[in-house]
């Protein structure tokens, strides 16, 4: 196992969620996490992690896939039935595209195959972590409105018809850079490049699983949409006039 990188600074008092039934890789990812200033809790399935993911405070989520009883996909639908925003990554030995869509949908935030660099891991969780935060702290109070859809940058809070509509960091971002500029189509790759903040590993339709959850958030008939439009061989666009 490689040694942690230098960032101790940036982790302290960070709560992570590691939930791996393979007790070597989850003890030696646990120590490498604890080193960089993490407070870890490590769980061996999903059905021991559901009451932790679903009521702790937790910074990031790092659950194996295949494991008995309740997978990881599995249990981050539970968490995200039950309003759990935490970012997520996947870890699995599958990393065919099919998998990584199911990753996707099933409410993950990132997907790394095994055999993987614990370093890479590393990045990948501070990638999370600084997406989550720079969200979280936004300071912009512009609000959008689009319809009777509201979406206030400042507060992190999407209203429709005075019901407020819960989204992850990462489904936020990609409703505020749709906003940014109502009508204009945006191609996959553009926002894959403008919301990943470091270099995406994978096939550009991987931004689709995302769309279709804050479809399915957004929309009264998902199927038909309002407010996210598909531009056909481009990608998407908020429509300005729903």
């Amino acid at each position: 196992m490689a040694q942690p990188s230098q960032v101790e600074s940036k982790f302290s008092g960070k709560r992570l969620l590691i939930v791996d039934d393979d007790a070597d890789m989850r003890l030696l990812l646990a120590e490498y996490f604890r080193r960089l200033g993490f407070q870890v809790d490590e769980r061996d399935s999903g059905n021991a992690a559901l009451q932790p993911a679903t009521t702790g405070k937790f910074d990031c989520f790092i659950f194996d896939v295949s494991m008995p009883g309740m997978s990881g996909f599995d249990l981050l639908k539970r968490a995200r039935e039950r309003g759990v925003q935490t970012p997520a990554l996947f870890l699995t030995a599958h990393d065919e595209l099919d998998y990584k869509v199911a990753g996707f949908e099933a409410g993950g935030d990132d997907y790394l195959g095994k055999p993987f660099s614990p370093r890479e891991l590393e990045y990948r969780v501070e990638a999370l972590l600084k997406r989550s935060t720079s969200v979280a702290a936004s300071t912009d109070d512009e609000r959008v409105a689009v319809g009777d859809l509201v979406i206030d940058k400042r507060r992190h809070e999407v209203i429709r018809e005075g019901t407020r509509i819960d989204l992850t960091p990462l489904e936020f971002q990609i409703l505020e850079l749709l906003a940014s500029e109502p009508g204009r189509a945006w191609s996959r790759n553009a926002l894959l490049d403008r919301v990943w903040s470091t270099e995406y590993e994978g096939y550009q339709r991987n931004i689709d699983p995302h769309i279709n959850r804050l479809r399915k958030k957004l929309e009264t008939d998902p199927k038909n949409p309002r407010y996210v439009l598909t531009v056909r061989g481009v990608g998407y666009k908020l429509n300005e006039a729903p």
